[in-house]
This record gives structure tokens, sequence and C-alpha cells, in this order.
């Protein structure tokens, strides 16, 4: 872990003596991507006092822990770092599920880790839940009520989704698993968008709902196109004009890293954006949001607007009600329609 450590504080070190970065200024930290939880306190420590100087302006620190990992003793430590909000991967209150998934943590777990965090005084809980999960053994109504009853302001819900290089994949692909059946994943994302709205959750994107005071400023920042840096391996960054991924194997990370002597020297994968990757990603990020997109918006920073570049496209999405207008002349896509966002999306691409 140590090593591990040391090459997290180089990489930021070679990020803040790049000019590229600019002159930093940190709305929001997030600790994802993996098992932060178990990640030592003092490491945690170690990277937000790297970035103390900037975080004049820091609105919200955010951790990612699963439910096995949360206990009083590390709660008070993230509090004590400025850890504002936890993210606690439930996934499902379906034991039978988790086990299918192979979570280390039971159902009764993942409600106690909750209700520990707030005891311990943890006003921004978010969890996350999966949809779509075939053979159930309780129905998804039970799910959303469970998860109701705790004291969480922030959830995030995705779908199951069949990836080849997984094991679940791979069974699927041989006809020994189901497959997330489309009518299951519409129905229980009615009932999830439903329970959450009766609940006082607005949903504010494809995948997330919130409480009044409770929305996620680090998704936001994602949503909206600003720029932000990715620390780690296999980490994801976007700076101007310019989006990075690091390396993903841990070994080589570790050594790439702890060897260089500015931040082009990692083995990274760059990739330079063109005006019409940033319109498309802009449109494709809008339209997963409730703002959704301005067309005055998109002409003024692009010299593009979809009801002029893809006028037949855009005319006929208005036509089935896929798109509908709010206020100041932005579009956005109907709740009902939100699970095509990413194929409506992209029939709008330049």
């Amino acid at each position: 872990m140590n090593a591990m450590e040391d090459a997290l504080l180089r990489e930021i070190d070679l990020h803040l003596n790049d000019d590229s970065t600019g002159d930093l200024d940190v709305s929001s930290i997030y600790f994802g991507g993996g098992t932060p939880s178990v990640f030592p306190s003092l490491g945690i420590k170690k990277i937000v006092d790297r970035f103390q100087p900037y975080l004049r302006n820091c609105k919200e620190i955010t951790l990612e822990a699963n439910p096995e990992d949360i206990t009083t003793e590390k709660l008070k430590q993230w509090q004590d770092l400025g850890i504002s909000r936890l993210s606690i991967g439930i996934q499902s209150f379906d034991q039978s599920r988790l086990d299918w998934m192979n979570r280390k943590h039971s159902a009764r777990e993942a409600e106690q880790a909750v209700l520990l965090a707030e005891k311990a005084g943890f006003q921004h809980l978010s969890v996350d839940l999966i949809y779509g999960i075939p053979d159930r053994s309780n129905p998804f109504e039970s799910e959303v009520s469970r998860l109701l009853s705790l004291p969480v302001d922030h959830v995030s819900a995705y779908i199951l989704t069949v990836e080849q290089q997984t094991v679940y994949g791979s069974r699927v692909k041989k006809n020994l698993e189901l497959a997330p059946d489309e009518d299951v994943v519409q129905r229980e994302y009615t009932v999830l968008c439903e329970g959450l709205q009766t609940a006082g959750f607005n949903h504010y994107e494809v995948s997330n709902w919130a409480k009044p005071g409770g929305y996620a400023i680090h998704n936001q920042h994602y949503w909206s196109g600003l720029p932000y840096l990715g620390i780690g391996p296999g980490a994801h960054g976007f700076l101007e004009k310019t989006r990075f991924a690091n390396v993903s194997n841990n070994r080589q990370y570790i050594q790439s890293v702890l060897s260089a002597t500015e931040i082009n020297e990692l083995p990274r994968e760059i990739e330079n954006l063109t005006r019409a990757d940033r319109y498309n990603e802009t449109i494709m990020t809008g339209l997963r949001t409730k703002r959704g997109i301005s067309l005055a918006q998109l002409s003024a920073a692009f010299q593009m607007r979809p009801d002029v570049e893809t006028k037949k496209e855009w005319g006929q999405i208005i036509s089935r009600g896929q798109l509908v207008t709010q206020e100041l002349g932005r579009f956005r896509i109907p709740e009902e329609h939100w699970l095509l966002a990413d194929g409506i999306a992209s029939d709008l691409f330049v």
C-alpha cells in the first residue's frame, strides 16, 4: 500500500508542477474507482493535504465505501479528514442477488452501515442500487421500500450490464445466465422513479436522484463539461481540449509514476478532442440531465446547433416526444424516455 500511496502523491505533484494544470481551484474531491474505504486514512489525509492550498472553494469531498468496511472508528477518521459525503455501495437488498454478484456484505450489513454513518454525523449519504437483475427472490418494490427507509439524501441507480470480459458476460454468452430483460429494466426503472419522487427526491440525471441540498457537486461537474484531474491507475481526466487515461495496471502505474520527472512521461492514453467531439459530448452529457441542452449556448460555444446540423433527426425526435422544451429555450428528455438518452443523443451527433 505504501508504494501505491507514494505513486498517488507523486502523480499529484507532477500535475501541480505542470503548466497545463493552470491556476488550480478545486471545487470537489472524489475518492472512488475501486475500494478507497480500505485505503489507510493517513494516506487519504496526505492526498487531501497535497491539495490544501487549492481548496479555498472546495464544497465537497466524497469517499466511496463498501458496507463491510464501515466502522465507527473509520467514520470518525473520515470526518476528521474533511470527508463530507459517503457513497455506500449497497447495490441490492436481495440477499440471493448479493450472493450471486459475489458481494461480501449482506443486506442487513448494508442497512446498518448507512445507519452507523448517520449516527456518526454524516449529513450527506448516497447509496447505489442495480436494477434489471434477473431472478430476484423479492419484488423490486421491496428493494425501493427498504431504500426509502434509510436516512439518505442521494441515490444512484444503474442497469445491470453484460460485459464480455466478465464472468457474468461469459456465462450469458454461453446461455448459462439470463441477460437483463428490457421490459423488466423499464418496469423497475419506473418503479424507482415513482418511489423516489413520492419520497421527495428530484430526478436530476438519468441515474441520479437527490433531496433538496443533497445534489452531488462532483457529478454535476462532469456533466457540465468542466475540467477535472484523474489520479491513480485507470483514472481518467479532462483538461481544456484533451482527455487522458492512466494505465490501469497497478504495477506499471507505480513504476512509471515513481520514475517520472514530468507528467508527459507517464504511459497515458491521450485524446485531443475536436470541436465536433466536444459538441457531441456536450449534447450527450446535457441530455442525461434534467437541465438538458441550450441551443443558444451550443451555438455560441461551437457555432453548431442540432436543429440545424441534424435538422431531420431533430424534427423526428421532437415529434416522438423524446425532447420537450423548458424555460430559457432549453430542451430535455422526459423521464419516461430517459433510458433511451444515449441513443437519442447519438442521433444528434455530427
